[in-house]
């Protein structure tokens, strides 16, 4: 029994020595290190975008208001229908203004008879005064030779100085009454100007974009105040978007650049635009506010041939304020070296240890610095953890980075293509990584299902 137990104990201190021997040999227990992915740097187009939301609107639409006040007796258009420049889009009640035009034209016509008499009695008093003219130089003359008394001289020249008086009165009479006619003829003009603008017209082709009012509904007229808006029409030819963009993105926009337009209505399609114009700050601080966002209201231009499919019978497929997303593609590189974006993380310079910014910080830096590429404060630096296949360790590498898009960034330099470098997981790059840490390759899916289990 004792040599029984001699022996298990034996072979007990025998596997033991083993054990120590092949875990100093390696053969088990070894560091493998921490289960990471890795991408190797490569070149690729990159396409610096600048997200923003809006509307969709008609470039150009016009408001119909009425010149006259009124009740709208037809409405001869729907929301939506097409109409050309000059149609006739409703009416409003004409017998008032009829009523007062007629009045006004019986009125231009009185004038005009009173102007054909006194024209007709100034020629009988012009033949008068010729009369009395000729009858008082024949009198004079004869006063000359003592023929006639002064007495009939005096009568003579009455007669002549009274039928002149006469005439020149009647022609003042004529000039008042030809200014009296001119005068009604002018409220005639707009006695039929008011009349006519009962029939409310189409200012120009396009749609029925907004229909305010109904028959029989009364509207205001604007010759004094801001009238009832009736209805918009829209060239539908020209669509614009109409989106936000934050006073940190707008120095990267200008005219001309590309957009990508989303409507929420065609959710498959994506329209392509072009930025035209870059108005004014949208909204602003308030007057206590000091935490409001400055937004820049950007157009964009809608190319026609992009939706061109959709429109059908002169329907156009868009309806003013409807919503959309787009991506203004500002900048793009060609074949330029990059690395997936969660692979640059920031470290201390000094101790080399995690930054408290993560890879969201940087990024908002840069767009506060109008797309800086290096992180404003100077105890930091832009680094990522090259791969080193030989070892399964990584090194520290300061990279300078340069534009961006949704998934990798450009490296200027620090890199070469080919170089591997670490890009996940998240925490283990932004916080937990450090120079001559052992990693293992791991497949992203195969990590994740770990992760799961």
């Amino acid at each position: 029994m004792n040599k029984k137990l001699l022996w298990i104990i034996i072979g007990i201190v025998v596997l033991l020595v083993a054990m120590i021997g092949l875990k100093a040999a390696g053969v088990f227990g070894k560091d493998v290190g921490t289960k990471a992915i890795i991408e190797a740097a490569a070149k690729r187009t990159i396409i610096e975008t600048v997200n923003a939301s809006g509307k969709i609107y008609p470039e150009i639409e016009v408001k119909v208001s009425p010149d006259i006040s009124g009740e709208i007796v037809e409405l001869k258009v729907n929301e939506g229908d097409s109409v050309f420049r000059g149609q006739v889009v409703a009416k409003i009640y004409a017998d008032i203004y009829l009523s007062q035009r007629d009045q006004v034209a019986a009125g231009v016509a009185q004038a005009q008879a009173q102007f054909e008499n006194v024209n007709l009695s100034l020629g009988a008093l012009k033949a008068t005064l010729d009369q009395a003219e000729t009858n008082y130089n024949r009198q004079k003359k004869l006063l000359d030779e003592k023929v006639i008394s002064k007495a009939e001289f005096e009568q003579a020249q009455q007669s002549y100085i009274s039928a002149k008086a006469n005439y020149n009165a009647a022609k003042e009479g004529l000039k008042t009454n030809k200014a009296g006619i001119q005068s009604a003829q002018a409220q005639l003009q707009r006695a039929d100007k008011d009349l006519s603008r009962t029939t409310i017209i189409s200012p120009m082709n396009g749609v029925v974009s907004l229909l305010s009012v109904k028959k029989g509904e009364r509207v205001a007229g604007n010759s004094f105040n801001v009238g009832t808006e009736m209805m918009r029409i829209a060239d539908m030819n020209s669509i614009v978007a109409q989106v936000d963009v934050g006073e940190n993105d707008i120095p990267k926009v200008k005219i001309g650049d590309t957009a990508l337009i989303t409507v929420d209505a065609y959710n498959n399609r994506k329209f392509k635009g072009l930025v035209y114009k870059i108005a004014n700050p949208s909204t602003g601080l308030g007057v206590t506010g000091t935490t409001d966002v400055t937004n820049y209201k950007v157009h964009i231009r809608l190319l026609k041939e992009t939706y061109s499919d959709l429109i059908t019978k002169g329907r156009f497929p868009f309806r003013p304020g409807m919503s959309a997303s787009t991506e203004i593609q500002t900048r793009r590189e060609i074949d330029v070296l990059s690395v997936p974006l969660n692979a640059v993380t920031t470290r201390d310079v000094k101790e080399g240890k995690p930054s408290k910014a993560n890879t969201d910080d940087i990024e908002k830096e840069k767009s506060n610095n109008n797309d800086k590429q290096t992180v404003v404060n100077e105890e930091l630096e832009e680094v990522v953890f090259v791969y080193d296949k030989a070892t399964t360790k990584v090194k520290k590498v300061k990279v300078k980075t340069a534009i961006q898009d949704l998934n990798y960034i450009q490296i200027v330099n620090g890199l070469k293509e080919g170089d591997e470098v670490v890009t996940g997981p998240y925490n283990l790059v932004s916080k937990l990584l450090k120079e001559g840490d052992k990693v293992l390759k791991t497949d992203k899916d195969k990590l994740f299902e770990d992760k799961k289990n």
